[in-house]
């Protein structure tokens, strides 16, 4: 993909797909009442977290002034998938309504969702810390961005969206502080710096609990490192298949979550897949019964 391409047909599915209000005013895409049983919410969507009391007021807006724009989606057998308009969708479950008004459009393809869903959300700045990693890692992977592609498409620095995808490499439990807000992104840096994750959990969590700043942490992080420089043998890294190493990548990028697989035999093992909210589980439900 060059990137005057890559630019192109972002630009134009953005355009075609998303309507703005005064093309809606003007009839440039007919609307249908559809019922809410029959939608489907992105099963691209890289927002994980929805603010209860911000669908709440949303809800009201729309139970005082109406709908302003519809909602956007695609016909999909005998069902609807959501292309733009998440939060209208759920404003009008909250509001126990039975149908909303949608633009459905026709011949989008999977990858274009994924691409817009991701594109919209980032732009937009409607996504925590990682879901934004987690966005830039599906275009880089699934979209075949290069790093310079994303770096001029979303204008954001090169340093930026590597800094933002090595909160990947943090263990599940210090990514929910991030998703959170319990740490920052300058925290969630100084923990990179600990080698052994059990430490970056204990840290982590010190963290939180005694509200420590940025400075502090990297100072514990030194500190550590000096310790294990005069009293920690060298451990050996656990060997990892990389076969199963491309497969677990496979499952986080296509769940948008953390996903463990853990071998019981030789032949047998489970898969396990993490959800964090009740909306999180929705979410993964529709994935994996679309």
């Amino acid at each position: 993909m060059n990137k005057q391409g890559t630019r192109r047909a972002l630009g134009r599915g953005l355009s075609n797909l998303i309507p703005t209000q005064s093309e809606d005013q003007n009839g440039a895409d007919e609307i249908h009442l559809i019922d809410l049983s029959s939608i489907k919410t992105n099963p691209f969507q890289p927002r994980i977290d929805f603010d209860e009391d911000e669908i709440k007021g949303l809800a009201e807006s729309i139970e005082n002034q109406g709908l302003l724009q519809p909602v956007v989606v695609r016909q999909k057998e005998n069902s609807y998938e959501i292309i733009s308009g998440e939060r209208r969708f759920r404003a009008f479950n909250y509001l126990k309504r039975e149908k909303v008004p949608c633009i459905v459009k026709t011949k989008v393809t999977d990858r274009e969702m994924l691409e817009l869903a991701l594109v919209e959300n980032i732009q937009r700045e409607e996504l925590n810390e990682i879901e934004k990693a987690i966005a830039y890692q599906k275009l880089l992977l699934e979209c075949n961005y290069t790093h310079d592609q994303l770096s001029k498409q979303l204008g954001k620095s090169r340093t930026a969206i590597t800094n933002s995808l090595r909160l990947l490499n943090l263990p599940d439990e210090i990514q929910q502080m991030v998703r959170k807000e319990q740490i920052t992104m300058g925290h969630a840096r100084a923990l990179l710096a600990v080698e052994q994750t059990e430490k970056q959990l204990v840290l982590a969590r010190k963290v939180v609990d005694e509200q420590l700043s940025v400075r502090d942490v990297e100072k514990e992080t030194q500190g550590s490192k000096t310790e294990k420089k005069i009293k920690q043998p060298v451990e050996k890294k656990e060997k990892i298949d990389p076969d199963m190493a491309d497969v677990l990548g496979r499952l986080r990028y296509k769940f948008g979550t953390s996903v463990d697989i853990k071998e019981l035999s030789a032949e047998k093992g489970r898969i396990e897949i993490n959800y964090f909210s009740k909306t999180d589980l929705v979410r993964l439900v529709d994935i994996l019964l679309a």
